[in-house]
């Protein structure tokens, strides 16, 4: 091969080698650009100053220091601790170092820890400078936290007042140990500290300058907003904004019934009055209505009574007057109905007429409306009839939908005696105040009834020739046998109409032979027997109807008892009680000679130290020239009774003029029966004119520690009541008032 012909062969095969060296080249890696903070970082100035020293950042490409570059410095946003650079100017352009410098930096006037930033072109992550602002010197005190509250009159704020030294800034200055003294108003609306009781307190600052008041607590003023201020030698005060509210007033409508005698409209005649009102906080009374009837000319029309208004005042017992101003001038004195109340509890009270219209006793219980009323019930009635003798009622029925259904009745009638009349009805749903209308029963031509709860009703007649009144209790969801009457209490009374007598007794049962005995006492006005051993019969339907008979002939005219069995949880003296003095009947005495509705409670508990706290208590008199009633609170102690209480004397029992009769000192003591446990007797003194006590021959019968029942002995006259221990009565809806003390004098 020639040289000239190598030489090309030669080139074309290095050709290859050269394209391939020449591509790669083309690819390789450009150096890296990036900035740092030199210096200048951290630093602190304080607000409003110069830092000490520029911020500092330096460039480099590739490792090598570049000159040229423009960094720009950026802060944060001005609303928070930040600075400025001189002039307004924040970039600055690298030397042949690569370093670019900036100008003076100065804080502003928020107090804080932040970053600035270094950016240059190139560099993909830009260089921090770490800066704190800090506080000036302590020029004020500010209301950090706490102000613009609102407290009830009376109760603690929700938080503490906190004040926290600041600069002229109003920056936190970090300072311990300075005093910070909160002054509250020396008048008006205000409050005091928990620490001292007072309207000033003084307290110290932490670390962070932040001083915390004691919980604060707004006095019983409405008002505000006010200041509390906190002040600090040498700085300026701040002001925290408080203000004390009024007491939400809620209402509650509450069910009452009563009846009696009225010395009103040519009295005295037997009345009958029902209703329901609407109480609020503050014991106003803000609306209401009521039936009324005496068959003798006052009687309710179809819309009843309206009532509107009134006030409700207890005192620290309970014990109080509720007055009820109605749309009738000839009810109570010139339209306004006056009723002595006891409460038992917040959800319930023995009440009495108190005004001198008229006298008589009931109850008044928390209303509580229901969807619908449905099921079965037991009720028992009493009053007059259209000549005016008197009458008594009980039964059981059940309600579903409008339609009252499958009723039996029991009816004494001035001793015409008839009994499990089948009888159905229409009763109406109720209105705003639990008012309604039962009719076509055949037991009169026109009810109304006033819902206390689901299972408990108030009905009262409003015939204008006849006239009663009563109640009418759930049966619960079980049926019922003779098993479910088990040791038992029971008291029963007449009204003045008929032939006045009052019962109470206790006895324990055999379910499996359907008899019972124990030992009872009954007054008739004039006859008594006092502690006679009683026995006999009983039976109860699957329905809840049943009957008791004595069979012993002790308890003189009293032997044929109704009895209408009721829910087992259910407390009949206390419907809104779910916790104790649960189960019983209701009982009409169906007896010729007399007649008289009551109660049945189940005996739990007969021992003597249950028997002690505080009672609230109330019965319904009997004597020949008319009736008397009371209501009263009072303690046991050892068996001891001491209490006060209101009695209604219009018939001049106690004094030679009708009166009504505040503070009257009650007291006795009670003597457990050695033979028999659960029955006690005590002479019980009752002071209603002042320095000359009426002694009464009092039995007892407890039931259990929470319900008792007693009854006057006395051969002239009678009462029978219960006694029922107190529960809370923190949250009752009514104005408040002192004591008062009998001033009237005795009659001679």
């Amino acid at each position: 091969m020639n040289r000239k012909a190598y030489a090309g062969i030669l080139a074309l095969s290095l050709f290859p080698l050269f394209f391939l060296a020449g591509c790669g080249s083309s690819h390789s890696t450009p150096p890296v650009v990036s900035i740092t903070a030199t210096s200048g970082t951290p630093q602190s100035a304080t607000v409003g100053t110069a830092f000490a020293a520029p911020l500092v950042a330096t460039v480099t490409t590739g490792g090598s220091p570049t000159s040229g570059v423009v960094v720009t410095f950026t802060a944060p946003a001005a609303t928070g601790a930040s600075g400025t650079f001189a002039g307004g100017v924040n970039t600055a352009t690298t030397n042949a170092s690569g370093v670019a410098t900036s100008l003076v930096f100065t804080a502003n006037g928020k107090a804080g820890a932040y970053t600035v930033s270094a950016a240059a072109t190139g560099a993909s992550t830009p260089a921090s400078f770490s800066l704190t602002n800090t506080a000036g010197a302590a020029a004020a005190v500010s209301a950090t936290s706490g102000s613009g509250q609102s407290a009830v009159i009376s109760t603690a704020f929700t938080n503490p007042l906190v004040a926290t030294v600041v600069d002229s800034g109003g920056n936190p200055v970090p300072v311990a140990g300075v005093s910070v003294t909160f002054t509250a108003p020396a008048t008006g609306a205000s409050g005091t500290f928990a620490s001292n009781s007072t309207a000033t307190e003084i307290d110290t600052t932490n670390a962070s300058g932040v001083a915390t008041s004691s919980a604060f607590t707004a006095n019983a003023t409405v008002g505000g907003p006010y200041n509390v201020t906190a002040t600090s030698t040498g700085l300026t005060s701040a002001n925290f904004s408080l203000t004390n509210t009024a007491v939400v007033v809620t209402s509650n409508n509450y069910s009452f019934y009563l009846s009696g005698l009225e010395a009103i409209n040519g009295g005295p005649n037997f009345y009958a009055l029902a209703g329901s009102v609407t109480v609020d906080g503050n014991g106003n009374v803000l609306a209401g209505e009521q039936d009324y009837n005496d068959a003798s000319g006052f009687t309710s029309p179809a819309a009843g009574y309206t009532i509107t208004g009134g006030t409700l005042t207890v005192d620290g017992t309970g014990q109080g007057t509720l007055t009820l101003i109605t749309d009738n001038a000839a009810l109570g004195v010139s339209g306004t109905e006056t009723l002595g109340v006891q409460f038992v509890n917040t959800k319930h009270a023995l009440i009495v007429q108190f005004d001198g219209s008229a006298t008589s006793s009931g109850s008044m219980d928390l209303q509580t409306l229901p969807s619908t009323l449905s099921g079965g019930y037991a009720f028992t009635l009493s009053g007059v009839d259209t000549s005016y003798n008197s009458v008594v009622a009980g039964g059981v029925f059940s309600i579903s939908g409008t339609a009252m259904q499958n009723g039996l009745l029991d009816v004494d009638d001035a001793g015409a005696v008839t009994l499990g009349t089948p009888f159905t009805g229409t009763i109406s749903a109720p209105d705003a105040f639990g008012r309604g209308t039962i009719t076509g029963t055949g037991i009169a031509l026109t009810i109304k009834y006033y819902i206390v709860g689901p299972e408990a009703i108030r009905i009262i007649d409003v015939d204008t020739a006849d006239s009663f009144v009563g109640s009418a209790f759930g049966q619960g969801a079980g049926a019922f046998s003779d098993a479910l009457l088990g040791s038992s209490v029971f008291g029963v009374e007449s009204g003045y109409w008929g032939s006045s007598y009052a019962a109470t007794g206790m006895f324990t049962t055999v379910p499996g032979s359907g008899t019972f005995q124990g030992v009872a006492d009954n007054n008739e006005v004039g006859v008594v027997q006092s502690g006679a051993t009683i026995s006999g019969t009983y039976s109860i339907a699957s329905n809840g109807y049943g009957s008791l008979t004595i069979t012993s002939a002790s308890l003189g005219d009293v032997s044929a008892l109704g009895i209408y069995m009721t829910d087992p949880t259910l407390n009949l003296n206390d419907p809104n009680n779910t916790t104790s003095g649960l189960g019983g009947a209701l009982v009409a005495d169906l007896d010729t000679a007399i007649n008289g509705t009551g109660v049945l409670t189940p005996q739990t508990d007969t021992s003597p130290a249950s028997f002690a706290g505080n009672y609230a208590f109330g019965s319904q008199a009997s004597f020949a020239g008319g009736e008397f009633d009371f209501v009263g609170q009072g303690s046991v102690t050892g068996g001891a009774l001491s209490g006060t209480g209101l009695v209604s004397d219009p018939f001049t029992f106690f004094g030679a003029s009708p009166a009504n009769y505040s503070g009257v000192p009650f007291a006795g003591t009670a003597t457990p029966d050695g033979t028999n446990a659960g029955r006690y007797t005590i002479p019980l003194a009752i002071s209603a004119v002042s320095g000359s006590p009426v002694d009464f021959s009092v039995v007892i019968y407890q039931a259990s520690g929470g319900q008792l029942f007693w009854l006057d002995e006395d051969g002239s006259d009678l009462f029978f009541g219960p006694l029922e221990q107190q529960g809370s009565l923190t949250g009752l809806s009514a104005a408040r008032k002192a004591g008062a003390k009998s001033k009237l004098k005795r009659k001679q």
